[in-house]
């Protein structure tokens, strides 16, 4: 096993660590694990789990793990097929099971979490249509600038949001879930499901004459393609 791939494979095995982490607090009103809920007071306001602390710095490592591997596969060309299906794995499982708890516990909006997650699914059944015709799906530019986004904007809801301010459910003071601080803080999220539904829109139309293709795919048009592989 390569280099890139044990960085891929580093970022596997950080992610059950970093749920595990983070269910185990409980913020109030939530159904999560209460466990570990001890925090560091900064005020009379800013409380952050520790478990959130510990979780979050692994998360931001686990996140450039993702860039690292990808550039030491190119830079030292050790891309392989085990790298390519792993990395893409780990990146998806990461992203979505993050934004499945920080749904759970109130600190990104559900339909938020939902687009997210569904956009991923969407483009990952694209690319497998995409793939029996024999087409490569190019990731855009705007696709990158998402992803960059997303994870810029899950490490910071780690850290900061309503919830480490004791803020409270649907309320909208300065320190609750429709405030002003949580809105700011959740901006690169609202970016990259901006983005990931404009991106989303981009590859679909791009390669809309494959997706939508109506013709009945014979048998022998099937033989022939098995044959040409052979």
């Amino acid at each position: 096993m390569n280099w890139a791939n044990r960085i891929t494979m580093i970022r596997l095995l950080l992610i059950p660590i970093i749920i595990i982490l983070m269910i185990i607090h409980q913020f109030p009103g939530t159904p999560m694990f209460s466990v570990w809920n001890q925090t560091i007071n900064v005020g009379q306001n800013y409380q952050l789990p520790v478990a959130y602390l510990i979780a979050g710095i692994l998360f931001i490592i686990a996140a450039l793990t993702d860039f690292l591997d990808g550039y030491v596969a190119r830079k030292f060309n050790q891309v392989t097929t085990f790298g390519k299906f792993f990395d893409a794995i780990a990146d998806k499982v990461l992203t979505n099971t993050v934004l499945i708890v920080f749904a759970c516990a109130g600190i990104v909006p559900i339909w938020m979490a939902i687009i997210l997650i569904a956009r991923d699914f969407i483009i990952d059944a694209v690319r497998q249509i995409l793939a029996t015709k024999e087409v490569v799906m190019a990731a855009n530019q705007m696709g990158k600038i998402r992803a960059a986004m997303e994870m810029i904007g899950m490490s910071l809801l780690f850290f900061v949001g309503f919830r480490m301010f004791n803020g409270s459910l649907q309320g909208n003071g300065a320190f609750d879930e429709f405030g002003w601080i949580n809105q700011v803080a959740l901006i690169p999220m609202y970016i990259a499901t901006v983005l990931s539904v404009l991106s989303a829109g981009i590859y679909i139309g791009a390669n809309r004459k494959q997706l939508f293709d109506t013709t009945v795919i014979s048998k022998s048009d099937k033989k022939e393609k098995v044959n040409e592989k052979k």
